[in-house]
């Protein structure tokens, strides 16, 4: 890979890590579920530049389980509790869900060191749940869960369209979020969200304009541009590197600290991150550094 693909890959993950920075600046003056759906409100204006990328039963989909569904549980573990660096590791845990419902609703194989990889990500959210006050909850860790869930639901949505345009179909499925997520907020979150909207201040319209301009349409579309350039397994590896930016940012913007136990309980979902998304390339890599077996 180039240095100028390079720049961007820095770019984009920056971009998403310190996204849960800005998450939860935005929650100290929006409550999550009226915060999901200005979020993607912002973003509708944008999809009139890109042509419909899908069936609507597609984008209906995608916007229920990833914008939607993904978000309200996240922002609202972050509401509940949970630092935006230790946040922006465990919704990671999709990858080991992904893998998991992928192979039982589409028959892919799961390597030996993948569920080593998948035990391994479950020990250390076991961790997290044993050490919770500090800067995670129980209800924070639980939510954050149920969003990756939701992400990984969405991610075999995603298989089933090859060769989609990433950022026109998120633009397109923000339609789903504002108006469900307005109802629920005045149900159970305010009864005036228009004037709790109208008394924010610049900080927080930053914030959530930097949620969701910078992390979808920066961020996806530069993805998009890389992916188009190189083999997915030369790309999608540098996700791994999200969940360290999210800590490193929320430490310096933030002040977030984390304790020794949870920097372990870290580790050893990282761990199982790294082997549930690249242990078979790694195999691979391996056997073809050894080279054919001799006689």
């Amino acid at each position: 890979m180039p240095p100028r693909d390079l720049a961007l890959v820095a770019i984009v993950i920056l971009a998403w890590g310190s996204n849960f920075t800005g998450m939860k600046l935005a929650l100290e003056q929006l409550p999550p579920l009226l915060f999901v759906g200005l979020r993607f409100a912002i973003l509708i204006p944008l999809l009139f530049l890109f042509p419909r990328p899908a069936s609507w039963p597609a984008i209906i989909a995608v916007g229920a389980l990833i914008n939607m569904g993904q978000f309200a549980f996240l922002f609202s573990g972050l509401n509940a509790g949970t630092s935006a660096g230790l946040a922006s590791l465990i919704i990671q845990s999709q990858v080991p869900m992904t893998i998991i419902m992928a192979w039982a609703f589409f028959g892919e194989r799961v390597t030996l060191v993948q569920g080593l990889g998948i035990a391994l990500a479950v020990l250390g959210l076991g961790l997290f749940g044993m050490i919770s006050g500090g800067n995670i909850t129980l209800l924070g860790l639980g939510l954050i869960l149920c969003g990756a869930l939701c992400w990984a639901v969405g991610n075999l949505v995603l298989r089933r369209l090859p060769g989609v345009d990433m950022l026109a179909l998120f633009l397109w499925a923000s339609v789903v979020p504002p108006l469900p997520m307005l109802g629920l907020s005045v149900l159970v979150e305010t009864d005036a969200p228009l004037a709790v909207i109208a008394a924010m201040n610049l900080q927080g319209w930053l914030a959530v304009i930097y949620v969701a301009l910078i992390s979808t349409v920066v961020g996806y579309s530069i993805w998009g541009t890389l992916m188009s350039r190189h083999r997915a397994a030369q790309v999608t590896p540098f996700a791994l590197m999200i969940p360290l930016v999210g800590m490193g940012t929320a430490a310096i913007i933030l002040g977030e600290r984390i304790t020794w136990a949870e920097a372990l309980a870290g580790a050893v979902v990282l761990a199982g991150l790294v082997l549930a998304a690249l242990g078979p390339r790694l195999v691979a890599a391996r056997a073809l550094r050894r080279g054919p077996p001799t006689a």
